[in-house]
């Protein structure tokens, strides 16, 4: 039998790594247990220093991977309507993060959410000086790779603004996606 534009992809040489998802100190100790790496989203820097020793004290050993939900504009106004807008309803830990069915739920439970509360979860700035500290300081932790995400929908001037501003201050401290 014949395949038309067919490719043969071969098998990798081993399995492909497993990176455990963990976002408190006992979740990630678990993943030591069988992971090949953790990967978590931005906290406080002490809880994230406690999600780092507890799973290199129980034998973790792999890549550790931080995603960094950051909101940026140009003007400091924006950056928090961006953030407060796009990001209110991921405040909450769970079981009410993981529990709501229908955006309309999302909506309910986040319609009195304030600014203070979202930029608690989301670095939040126009000063691209003070979002490359933040990160600086994620990287001092150990982390081997960070990604940024920007919650804002518009890509474009924060990518440009972070890879002319923003990445080069960091470079050789970890690796940015």
């Amino acid at each position: 039998m014949a395949v038309d534009g067919g490719k043969w992809w071969p098998c990798p040489a081993g399995p492909p790594p497993l990176v455990g998802a963990a976002v408190s100190v006992p979740t990630a100790r678990w993943c030591a247990e069988w992971a090949d790496g953790l990967i978590t989203v931005n906290a406080p820097i002490e809880h994230l220093k406690e999600m780092i020793g507890a799973y290199a004290d129980a034998g973790g050993s792999g890549r550790l991977c931080l995603q960094v939900h950051l909101s940026w504009a140009t003007d400091e106004a924006t950056a928090l309507q961006i953030a407060h807008d796009q990001w209110r309803s991921n405040v909450y830990g769970p079981p009410v993060s993981w529990d709501l069915e229908l955006t309309e739920h999302f909506d309910e439970v986040s319609k009195n959410v304030t600014v203070q509360q979202v930029t608690e979860v989301v670095n939040v700035s126009a000063d691209l000086g003070r979002h490359a500290a933040w990160l600086r300081a994620y990287a001092e932790l150990g982390f081997d790779e960070i990604y940024l995400h920007h919650v804002g929908q518009q890509l474009d001037e924060f990518v440009d603004a972070f890879g002319e501003h923003v990445l080069p201050q960091l470079e050789g401290t970890t690796q940015w996606t």
